[in-house]
């Protein structure tokens, strides 16, 4: 019930504040003061000033730069669990060519037909393990099974936040779109069908699976007890990687974005050999420090770090305290919004704080895994 709870809860507030963030970034205030809106830190400079916005950078970094660790360390394993004969170190240095040279492209129309591609893997991959758990395990048991346990709440927390940090690469997808005034709606939806999408998902796979969970859960996919078929193991998880190496240099554009423009980079002559150089360069290293974090072997751990500290702040925590700092004395701006972002602040706080806590105690004291999974 906890996780069920969360994933609604997250998907709604996740949707609010980008309305959020884009409400700031039209403001009043930004538009008299003629000042840069362009990025989640430009907004953040408008609300917190310089120091408050290099807190906001270092976080926004860490969380797009800590998303790519994500998925290199995912690709690199799971790689490896279907065909050995490449080390993980090879199929995260393929992995990471890939993206370097699909990011250079410059072209978000091209990166989101790339996301399309990786819309109907992931969509495939879901399908399929929700199959091999009805195929393998009994819901006769899911009546034992505890509906709340707060000893591993904050284990998993971070796996949502995870799952919904989507604040810190909208802002190029809201620069690109053609009517920016359905900006609202199309967020909502797209939270909110995730949100039910995982709900099934959860409740087929993690109620079925119990504690033999994987972090990575496609390494659930090992034969199971009933003799399931070997394109039901092995399908899902190469179409997995496949989103995943086709999301990544969305997540690296995003990035790349935000340090080009934090150096005022991105207005320059393309056409420049010095800075065409450089950009190349800033794509090179900004695709090649996941790798670093990459190498924290418990994926389980990994997410919930990055969406426990990062995404939760820049979810849920940041996006209302712009909204108050900038917005808040609008006289449009009513009593309960101001009282609601508020509580979101805080409640993000508190949270981010509380599972970066666990996650830190859990590199020290991690939670058992089937050995299956490694």
């Amino acid at each position: 019930i906890g996780g069920f709870a969360t994933i609604i809860g997250a998907s709604l507030l996740t949707a609010w504040t980008l309305v959020l963030m884009q409400q700031v970034k039209e403001s009043r205030y930004i538009k008299e003061h003629r000042l840069a809106n362009e990025t989640y830190v430009d907004i953040a400079y408008a609300g917190f000033g310089a120091k408050g916005a290099a807190f906001v950078y270092f976080v926004t970094v860490f969380c797009l730069e800590g998303v790519c660790s994500v998925y290199l360390n995912f690709v690199s394993t799971t790689a490896y669990s279907i065909y050995p004969a490449f080390t993980q170190q090879q199929y995260l240095l393929f992995t990471l060519f890939f993206a370097v040279v699909m990011t250079m492209l410059n072209s978000m129309t091209f990166l989101k037909y790339m996301s399309g591609l990786g819309i109907i893997a992931v969509t495939f991959t879901i399908c399929c393990v929700m199959w091999y758990s009805y195929d393998n395990f009994s819901f006769a048991e899911i009546g034992e099974y505890e509906l709340f346990r707060p000893a591993t709440y904050f284990r998993s927390f971070g796996s949502i936040a995870f799952f919904f940090c989507v604040n810190v690469n909208a802002m190029p997808i809201e620069r690109e779109m053609k009517t920016r005034t359905q900006w609202g709606q199309v967020v909502l939806w797209t939270c909110l069908s995730l949100a039910i999408i995982n709900v099934f998902y959860g409740a087929s796979v993690f109620m079925l699976l119990r504690d033999s969970t994987c972090g990575n859960v496609v390494m659930n996919l090992n034969g199971g007890a009933g003799g399931t078929a070997a394109w039901l193991i092995v399908i899902p998880k190469i179409t997995m990687i496949i989103e995943l190496i086709v999301s990544y240099p969305l997540i690296l554009y995003a990035a790349v974005d935000i340090v080009l423009r934090s150096f005022g980079l991105h207005k320059d002559n393309p056409s420049s050999s010095r800075i065409f150089s450089t950009k190349n360069g800033v794509t090179f290293v900004m695709a090649a420090l996941p790798a670093l974090f990459a190498q924290v072997r418990s994926f389980a751990v990994l997410v919930n770090l990055v969406g426990g500290f990062a995404a939760a702040l820049s979810a849920y925590c940041f996006p209302p305290l712009l909204f108050l700092k900038v917005c808040g004395k609008d006289f449009q701006t009513s009593e309960g919004k101001i009282i609601g972002c508020v509580c979101l602040a805080a409640v993000g706080l508190a949270m981010s704080l509380i599972t970066t806590w666990y996650t830190i105690d859990g590199m020290w004291h991690p939670f058992p895994e089937p050995a299956f999974c490694k």
